[in-house]
Parts: C-alpha cells; structure tokens; sequence
C-alpha cells in the first residue's frame, strides 16, 4: 500500500495539491514557500528583534577618549576606540568596547591581571571577575564582538553599629564589626559587612539557620536564601573581597497591610489652626525612582523581567512557526500581534528608561540580553 503524499494548499486557486508538487495540477502556479516561511525572513525577524532590544540602551555609539575616564589609570586602555561610556565618575564605570575581537577580549583580561586584578579571581566562559589588592572590583563580558567593563572603588567602611529595628533584631550579630548600613527601615535593612572570609560567611548562615531562617532556604557556595515562620525574608550574599551583604525584609503582605492601615487612619482632630506658613499634611507617595535594596530601581527590574518574558513567549511562537508547514496564514496574524505588543512593551519602557543605568542595572540588563540572545539563536538552529 503506497504512502498518501503530505498535502498543501495552492496559494493561487486554493486547490489541495501535493506538499512536494512543483506546480498546482489545477491552476499551473508555482509551488513555492509564502515569503513568511522562506530562510531569510524568519532570519530578518531574528536581527529585527536583537537591534531593537539593543536599542533599548540609548547609549549613542561612538568613539570615546579613554583620558575622559576618570579610573583610566586603575586599568588598560582598550584596543579598540569605538563604543559607549555609560557610568564614570571616581567610584564607578561601566562601558562597553566595541569591535573587539576574542583575542583583543583575552589579551584585555592578561593586561588586566599584570596591573594586579587577581584576587579572588574567577572564570567562567567569556566573564571574568576579580578585585586587586586596593578592593577595587573588576566584571569583564564578552558578547557577540563587544566587551564590556565594569570597575568599581572599594566601599568605604567603618565601625557597624547594628540596627535598633526589631526586624534587625531578629538576626545573630556577625563576628566583624566594620561594615556600613546602607539601608535602615522599620520594615528591612541591608548591611555591608567586611574583614569577612568565606568561612565566616558559612558561619554567619548557620547562625542565622539556628535563629529560624531555614525556610524555603535556596543555598549557594556565595548566596543563602530563606524566611522564617513568620514570614520575613532574608538574604545573605558573600560579594568577595571579604565582604557580606545582609538583605532582610518583613513578608510583603506585612508592609502593604500597614501602607494601608496609615492610609486608613483618621486624621486627628485639631485644637489649635495650624499656620498658614504649613501646609496640611499629606501621605507620602512612594518614591518609584529610588533603588530598592538590591540596587535596581523596581521599575527597572519590573520592566525587565516584563520585557524578557514578552520575548520569550515571542521565541515559543518563532519556533511553532518555524515548525508550521505553510499553510497556516493565522501565524501571520499572531505575528502582527506580537509585533503590537512588542511596540507596547518598548513604550512601557521608554516611559522611565533616562538611559542612565546604574552598575547593578547595567549588569542585570546585559543578563537579560544574553539570555534573550540565546533563546533567539536557539530558533534560528
């Protein structure tokens, strides 16, 4: 019994034909891939979908002078003269090197580590990460002919003063007292804490285990992650160079429960008018714009995440149109559809984006590319 032939539809008269025809018995007419099926379109849509996340930056492309840096001396100057200065002041850059080669990338890296960057060094793949003897940090990427360089001065300290905040107190107090609080709420705190070795930091988790975070606990060899009975969280990172960080924060259902109770509560009653000179007093609206204790603004990671989901929903449809045999025309449909909602999504997040991405968002955007760079060039194989 002969195997029925895979079957298609002529595009000219609609007469069902032979997937593998040449032309159509009825009508003579080529038989031949829709444009949107063909190689090249589906590649087009590929490069379309990168350039437009890259431009999401705004960082002009263009040749920089490295003596505008002012940590040019803590390292050496780039081969290439081509690309973009996103954060440099005294404390801090953050940039990206255009037209680099992979052998310019690792020649960088052996001229990075001859000026001292070799502490607690790491290497995995095309990132390198180091501090040098001063503290100064260093973060080395490299991605699609780009690398990307980030240095940051070490973070002044001094003599900690632990919290008086009943959340604060719920945690053992760590062996060193130098260190510096960065952030210092009724509701959570975040602490560096230095002249911490790695295993004081293992220590400091057990510690903090046998004080009832152990939770839902996620463990790293740099990172641990839990909550207690009660609901608040805590989150401990070793972020090298001796140093800790300490994030804790009462259940998010605790905060917004009180944001509602102070919004709730009568105002009091007056005995005396209060100067013309005062305004009457007002709740106090959040600030969107400050950084939340991870260093990213919400917005910023809520637009991200946003943004990275949309593309890889868009990836899941690429691949089930890669896979369709032609003669489905409703995939053209839903592409004009995601490329709606692609157009909202950028819109969304040029509506805060200044373009002016701290270190800890710079690094969090490059993620994000990288792993939608991956996902797109999984469709295209």
């Amino acid at each position: 019994m002969s195997k029925k032939p895979e079957m298609t539809i002529c595009r000219n008269c609609n007469t069902p034909m032979a997937k593998n025809a040449k032309t159509c018995p009825s009508c003579g007419a080529k038989n031949t891939k829709p444009f949107y099926k063909k190689w090249w379109f589906l590649l087009l849509i590929i490069v379309l979908a990168i350039s437009a996340f890259n431009s999401i930056g705004k960082s002009k492309k263009e040749k920089f002078d490295w003596k505008d840096v002012e940590l040019c001396d803590r390292l050496p100057k780039p081969k290439s003269k081509t690309g973009s200065i996103i954060i440099n002041d005294s404390s801090s850059l953050s940039m990206d090197v255009e037209k680099t080669s992979k052998s310019d990338y690792k020649a960088y890296i052996e001229k990075c580590q001859s000026m001292g960057y070799t502490v607690e060094s790491e290497k995995d793949g095309d990132t390198y990460n180091a501090f040098d003897e001063e503290g100064y940090a260093l973060s080395l990427d490299y991605i699609g002919e780009e690398m990307y360089i980030e240095l940051d001065a070490p973070i002044e300290m001094g003599t900690l003063t632990w919290p008086k905040s009943k959340i604060a107190g719920l945690l053992p107090l760590p062996e060193s007292t130098v260190g510096k609080i960065s952030d210092d709420r009724a509701d959570g705190c975040y602490i560096y804490v230095g002249k911490t070795s790695i295993d004081d930091f293992t220590a400091y988790i057990d510690k903090c285990t046998d004080s009832g975070f152990s939770v839902d606990y996620d463990k790293g060899d740099k990172f641990y992650r839990a909550s207690d009975k009660k609901g608040n969280q805590l989150s401990l990172t070793y972020e090298g160079n001796q140093i800790m960080t300490i994030q804790i924060e009462k259940p998010e259902k605790t905060r917004k429960k009180k944001t509602k109770a102070k919004k709730e509560e009568p105002a009091a009653v007056e005995t005396e008018a209060a100067p013309e000179s005062e305004p009457p007093a007002e709740t106090e609206a959040p600030d969107n714009s400050a950084e939340s204790a991870d260093g990213m603004r919400p917005e910023f990671k809520a637009a991200m995440d946003s943004y990275e989901a949309f593309m890889n929903e868009y990836c899941d449809f690429m691949a089930r149109y890669a896979q369709s045999d032609g003669t489905d025309l409703g995939l053209l449909a839903d592409y004009t559809d995601y490329m709606s909602k692609y157009a909202d999504v950028v819109k969304d997040f040029e509506a805060w984006d200044n373009g002016e991405m701290n270190t800890v968002e710079m690094a969090y955007y490059l993620d994000v590319q990288t792993r939608i760079e991956k996902r797109l060039l999984e469709v295209i194989e």
